[in-house]
């Protein structure tokens, strides 16, 4: 397994830090060209024509990241490369798991990359200060609060756990669409609709459900049985609600691929 993300690493990082480190540098160059002399040189056409270029940087991370995952998972498992990945001596759920925990931090990565870049252009303004008070005053919320280290750890979790469980519904669409005997790519992004659509007329029906009928019944009988637990708990318990919540379709994605790639799988 450590070999596994080891090697998965090595082959993102090669392209994920050339691409952090051109758009920090980006940001820097922004940052520089935010004086009052820069802005006026020229009428300011060149800090236009690379705030522009950064964003465009910024706008790529974004879809290199899904891009790259998404190639990374169909090329070393279900195209030519996975004839000598599935010789190797690990099960499907070690090759399952390498490509998700890697997609997972790379997804981090990139998203602290961005708030990084965008920090070091607002250095000469208030958003440093600004972000040093919300950081201070967090510190302070959770030295004074003895459930403040909890909400965090708990919103951390519910954080990996929703990168986890949509790199695993874009796996299984991907696992899916390798059914068809032809046209496997085009299935894959009909298979990611059609369940994107039935996920969102699911959630729609259980909304609308607990607003109406029988689950209002039992949403408002569940209220009142909590009427008297302190906010505390009722916090940690939505919380981890929202967990498992996210946790079950991640857990159904990770069945359905791991059912495919061991028993459906046709590298044909």
């Amino acid at each position: 397994m450590l070999k596994l993300l080891k090697y998965e690493w090595k082959a993102c990082a090669r392209i994920f830090l050339p691409l952090y480190g051109v758009v920090l540098l980006m940001s820097i160059i922004n940052m520089l060209m935010t004086t009052d002399s820069a802005q006026n040189f020229l009428n300011g056409i060149p800090s236009a024509i690379l705030a522009l270029l950064y964003v465009a940087l910024l706008v790529a991370v974004f879809v290199v990241t899904v891009v790259i995952l998404i190639q990374r998972f169909y090329q070393n498992l279900l195209g030519d490369e996975g004839y000598l990945m599935f010789t190797l001596p690990v099960t499907v759920a070690q090759h399952i798991w390498s490509k998700v925990i890697v997609a997972v931090a790379i997804c981090l990565l990139s998203g602290l990359v961005a708030l990084l870049s965008i920090a070091i252009i607002g250095a000469d303004t208030n958003l440093i200060f600004g972000i040093g008070i919300m950081l201070d005053e967090l510190g302070k919320a959770i030295v004074a609060d003895p459930n403040g280290l909890g909400y965090m750890l708990e919103g951390i979790l519910l954080l990996l756990l929703s990168l986890a469980s949509s790199v695993l519904f874009i796996y299984l669409c991907m696992a899916l669409g390798h059914l068809a005997k032809k046209h496997r790519v085009l299935m894959s992004v009909v298979w990611y609709f059609v369940l994107s659509t039935a996920a969102q007329f699911l959630l729609t029906f259980v909304l609308f459900g607990a607003m109406n009928g029988p689950m209002n019944t039992l949403m408002t009988a569940l209220g009142n049985a909590l009427n008297g637990v302190p906010q505390q708990t009722l916090v940690h318990g939505v919380l981890l609600g929202f967990c498992v919540a996210t946790a079950i379709p991640g857990a159904i994605c990770y069945a359905g691929t791991h059912y495919i790639l061991k028993n459906r799988l046709n590298l044909e």
